[in-house]
């Protein structure tokens, strides 16, 4: 048999035992991406929709097993929200927000769409942007459970796949008007509210569910505060930059 092609090591069945890799590296071709879409996204036991099923269904128990060890069944926690925002990014072209009935000016409304048209476009970057603040806030409140930083930083990362979800699900309400879209997102918003603080009691759910339910709320309302502090300071400097010109 020949040797890994991968990192050169002998080779004794359909796996490398050295660096994993499949020995079967066939050319790739249409067949090859076929089954690569069908293992990466539709796989049962592994793909985005199994790791979106156990985050909906158990989203305790399964941080709490991928934090454990058990990984291989999970899709990667920064790909999964890469790949989501990617989706919610794509999408919101078609979805965009319907402000024909909005009381607004004309300035008012400009700044508005272009407000939108911006998070649309980077998404991806804000939903990375605040992982740390987010799992700050979270680490800061549950560290006495015993995880660290970077592991609260796995966990907010499939929470916010869980939140991208819900606004992926929110946009068919953008075509209905301003009004419906906010009342959605409200709406939405508590719902993974809800979500939010129940993953974290499930997972320290031995450790005592008031005490946990409650740090983790005040982890959600500390982030949307810093987060409305940062936007504060950006209008401001935004508008003192365009007063200075």
């Amino acid at each position: 048999m020949d040797p890994c092609k991968n990192c050169g090591a002998s080779l004794s069945g359909a796996f490398c035992a050295n660096c994993g890799q499949k020995a079967d590296t066939r050319r790739i071709g249409w067949h090859w991406l076929v089954h690569e879409i069908q293992h990466s996204v539709f796989h049962v036991d592994k793909g985005v929709f199994f790791t979106l099923k156990e985050l909906f269904v158990r989203p305790g128990r399964m941080l709490g097993e991928y934090l454990e060890g058990q990984r291989k069944r999970h899709f990667p926690p920064l790909s999964l929200v890469l790949v989501l925002a990617a989706i919610y990014s794509l999408l919101f072209h078609y979805f965009k927000i319907d402000l024909t009935d909005a009381k607004l000016t004309g300035k008012e409304l400009q700044d508005m769409e272009n407000g939108m048209r911006v998070v649309g476009e980077r998404y991806a970057l804000f939903e990375l942007g605040s992982l740390p603040i987010f799992s700050f806030c979270s680490w800061l409140l549950l560290r006495r459970y015993g995880h660290n930083f970077t592991e609260h930083l796995v966990m907010n990362a499939y929470l916010s796949g869980q939140r991208i979800v819900f606004n992926i699900a929110l946009m068919p309400f953008n075509l209905l008007g301003l009004g419906p879209a906010l009342i959605a997102t409200t709406l939405l918003s508590l719902l993974w509210l809800v979500y939010y603080v129940f993953a974290f009691a499930q997972l320290y759910e031995k450790k005592g569910s008031a005490m946990v339910t409650i740090g983790s709320l005040v982890a959600f309302i500390l982030f949307w505060v810093l987060m409305l502090i940062f936007l504060v300071v950006v209008i401001i400097w935004n508008v003192n930059g365009t007063a200075v010109h």
